[in-house]
């Protein structure tokens, strides 16, 4: 079965101009990719410690359903992100989760990969923590069947991850599941850090993953 998030329920105060710039480079470059073949084979591929590969995989895809994706996680987490942190901010955030994505999977896995998604997992790391009561919409398909479904965002990040790591139990090599796991991971404490830091202020209407633990803690006395 597969599951689509389309569209997430977080007020955006700001255009997510940066996220969508982004979205556009990363189609420009797969259409590219198609034209020159040889592109695939580039240094771009993260096979490796070069820096190219550890930045530059983020542009590859293997296929246009590996393109659509990613791209679909990528505005639907990746806006609301963008309008939380700034347009500023949110490209260095990026690539910053991109590049411990991709370190996580050189460690733990090493093979050559390609693709936006460990960065992406990123994104929704932080939405994990900005975002956590948060509806996220999807669609879910299944042979003949479909529909769609909204769920709190924790449930299905939770579920995504789970997903990751049963990939990583089983042996699957089709996937780049330890960069999805760098990722998530790196982006919580990314969002952890801006929260702590007040590098970013929740608005009074938002409930995060902090403000949750703090109130199911032990009282002080």
């Amino acid at each position: 079965m597969f599951i689509l998030p389309f569209f997430v329920d977080v007020a955006m105060r700001r255009y997510p101009v940066m996220n969508v710039l982004l979205i556009l480079a990363i189609i420009i470059s797969f259409f590219f990719q198609l034209s020159a073949e040889q592109f695939i084979h580039s240094d771009l591929v993260l096979d490796g410690a070069s820096l190219s590969g550890m930045f530059g995989h983020v542009f590859l895809h293997a296929d246009l359903i590996h393109l659509l994706g990613n791209m679909i996680f990528l505005w639907a987490f990746g806006n609301a992100i963008c309008a939380k942190v700034g347009n500023i901010a949110y490209i260095p955030i990026f690539f910053m989760l991109a590049l411990l994505a991709a370190i996580i999977h050189l460690v733990m896995d090493g093979a050559p990969a390609i693709g936006a998604s460990g960065a992406i997992n990123g994104i929704v790391g932080m939405f994990l923590i900005l975002f956590p009561r948060n509806n996220v919409a999807c669609f879910w398909f299944f042979i003949f069947w479909g529909g769609m479904f909204r769920v709190s965002s924790y449930w299905m990040i939770l579920l995504w991850l789970a997903f990751d790591l049963w990939g990583v139990v089983t042996g699957e090599q089709t996937v780049a599941y330890w960069a999805h796991i760098g990722g998530l991971l790196g982006g919580a404490a990314v969002a952890v850090v801006l929260l702590k830091g007040r590098f970013i202020e929740p608005l009074r209407t938002e409930e995060t993953l902090l403000d949750i633990f703090a109130a199911n803690g032990p009282e002080k006395r």
